[in-house]
C-alpha cells in the first residue's frame, strides 16, 4: 500500500530545495525518519500477535535519491502480506499452525494441539482467509499526523530561506 500525501501548497519546499537544497534535504530526511518510524509503531502494534515475530519483522527505511525523499516501511515475513490481504483457499502446512493453536486457543496437550491444527489447516484449504489489512489502518490512522509533520518542515524550510533561525 502506498500513502501518497497532498500538502496543497510545496512552493516552500520547492523554493527550499532550489535556494537551500543541503538544509531542506536535511529537515525532509528528519522529517520522512519521524514519519516512517511513526507508521512502522502502528502497523506492529495493529499486527495480531502469536510469536511476534511478524510484528518483529516491520522495519523503516529512508533513502535519499535525486527525486526525493523516500520512505520505506515494510516486511521480510511473507505473513504480513499473508495477514493484510487474506488468502485464498489452500492447505498450509499443519506445524505453521501449531503455535497460533497453543498461544491463542490456549491447547497444551501435544496431540489435541495436532488435531485442532489439522482442523483449522483443513477450514483455511476450504475458505482461505480473511484480509486484517493492519498496515493500511496503519496508514490511514496516521495520515493527519504525517501530513502535520511535512507541513511542520515546509514551515521550518521557509523560515530558514526568509533568514529565520533553523
Amino acid at each position: 500500500m502506498n500513502l501518497d500525501v497532498s500538502l496543497g501548497d510545496l512552493t516552500a519546499i520547492e523554493r527550499g530545495l532550489r535556494e537551500a537544497p543541503d538544509y531542506s534535504r536535511q529537515v525532509l530526511e528528519a522529517t520522512m525518519h519521524q514519519a516512517t518510524l511513526l507508521v512502522q509503531r502502528e502497523w506492529q502494534e495493529n499486527m495480531p500477535r502469536v510469536s511476534g515475530l511478524t510484528a518483529r519483522s516491520i522495519t523503516s527505511d529512508v533513502a535519499s535519491t535525486p527525486a526525493g525523499v523516500l520512505g520505506i516501511v515494510g516486511s521480510s515475513q511473507p505473513s504480513a502480506l499473508f495477514i493484510e490481504l487474506g488468502t485464498r483457499p489452500h492447505m498450509p502446512p499443519i506445524k505453521a499452525i501449531e503455535p497460533w493453536v497453543r498461544d491463542v486457543l490456549g491447547i497444551r496437550e501435544p496431540k489435541e494441539v495436532k488435531r485442532v491444527a489439522f482442523l483449522v489447516a483443513r477450514k483455511i484449504a476450504r475458505e482461505g482467509t480473511e484480509p486484517q489489512r493492519p498496515m493500511e489502518r496503519a496508514v490511514l490512522s496516521t495520515r493527519s499526523q504525517v501530513i502535520a509533520m511535512f507541513e511542520a518542515a515546509a514551515g521550518q524550510i521557509l523560515n530558514f530561506i526568509t533568514g529565520g533561525k533553523a
